[in-house]
């Protein structure tokens, strides 16, 4: 018979151990069918189960600290800090450009970082810009235009905002100005614990010096080493015959900063490469994906058209950003794509149990993407049906 590790190593609740106790009293002759509700002994054994359960979380957990695939919470970060010398990033900042649009006359000159705030009427979260410039004026029929880049004033997923989403302007430019965004802004709540486990498998290949794919991926999403947590996606591909490798790099949103390719390209001349290699570390190229689709959904979801379209909007946002550098690659092809069954499938799987049905128009297909290509979130389109219940 097989027997799991995970299976041995379970916390007894607070009833269990309650339980256990009231047998035991039993077995020795004490009178516990005599015990009332507020009896001293018998409160007595509720306090010192309780006890003993909080005393049991503590040992399973610190146990499990032992075992990689079992490590959970903080336990697993101080596994992975003191085995495997990764240190879990903490949440990270939704960011993108936000292209502002000025039908008046009027020039506004000396925008500084700090000067604007951002918000998404969609959601109510806000962001400032961290770049400025001057927005110029109307010129005949043609709007003045200034793009900035903005950052969420709130750390986290629930600050990510779809394509189009960043649509009003808290601080106002004569009340005219309008703003927009054309690629989402992907916020990440702290590193999940899947992501952990894999970089520090990742640093076992970090210690070689031969130089695994390992080696270049830890170093590129490691912000100790690359100075940067931009990096949340590599891809590493080899060349058997020339010797050359090639590094793709791609954060929440699609390929990263030339700032933070340069931080990462230098740690990982540094930190992985063997003699006689010069790996090129590249940004991976977005490829922009807009979703257009129509869900029937059942009323029992007991969500509006409209919470069910951004609950899906946040499911879709989060599929891409962590939808591998070059797409799925099924072997033997040595190129990938982005399935249209897999956007289908996250879309039905916000509602798992009240959709029966989702048509998906845009992408038309199947995306195919180059090795260096990464798929980024677009505009979302929904067409939400709520269906009377069967």
């Amino acid at each position: 018979m097989t027997v799991s590790l995970a299976s041995l190593i379970v916390a007894q609740t607070k009833t269990q151990i309650y339980d256990f106790a009231i047998g035991i009293a039993t077995a020795i002759g004490l009178p516990v069918t005599s015990w009332q509700e507020g009896d001293p002994t018998r409160s007595q054994f509720h306090v010192e189960s309780e006890s003993l359960a909080t005393l049991e979380t503590t040992v399973v957990g610190w146990i499990q600290s032992r075992f990689l695939d079992l490590a959970t919470g903080d336990w697993l970060k101080v596994k992975a800090e003191q085995d495997y010398d990764v240190t879990v990033p903490e949440a990270t900042y939704a960011t993108c450009d936000v292209a502002m649009s000025n039908p008046t006359g009027f020039v506004f000159t000396d925008i500084a970082a700090g000067d604007l705030t951002f918000k998404n009427t969609t959601t109510g979260k806000t962001y400032h810009n961290t770049t400025g410039g001057t927005l110029g004026a109307k010129v005949g029929i043609v709007n003045g235009t200034l793009s900035v880049t903005v950052v969420a004033d709130e750390a986290g997923s629930d600050s990510s905002a779809s394509a189009g989403e960043i649509d009003d302007m808290v601080t106002t430019l004569d009340g005219a100005v309008t703003c927009t965004n054309a690629l989402a802004a992907i916020g990440i709540d702290e590193q999940d614990e899947a992501t952990t486990r894999i970089q520090c498998r990742d640093k076992l290949g970090s210690l070689s010096p031969d130089g695994p794919k390992e080696a270049y991926s830890y170093v590129a999403r490691n912000p100790d080493l690359a100075l940067t947590n931009a990096c949340t996606r590599c891809r590493v591909y080899g060349d058997s015959d020339t010797g050359d490798v090639t590094v793709y790099l791609a954060g929440p949103a699609g390929g990263v900063s030339a700032a933070d390719r340069t931080l990462i390209e230098t740690a990982i001349l540094t930190w992985a490469t063997p003699l006689c290699i010069t790996p090129t570390v590249l940004a991976a190229t977005n490829v922009t994906v807009a979703v257009t689709y129509e869900l029937w959904l059942y009323k029992r979801a007991n969500k509006t058209a409209a919470e069910a379209a951004a609950d899906i909007a946040t499911a879709l946002e989060t599929l891409f950003a962590s939808l591998p550098i070059g797409g799925d690659i099924i072997s033997p092809a040595t190129t990938g794509k982005l399935y249209q069954s897999l956007v289908a499938a996250t879309i039905r799987g916000v509602f798992p149990t009240d959709a029966f049905r989702v048509s998906v128009t845009t992408p038309s297909g199947d995306t195919s993407l180059t090795n260096g290509q990464v798929a980024a979130l677009g505009t979302v389109t929904a067409t939400v049906n709520l269906v009377v219940n069967p």
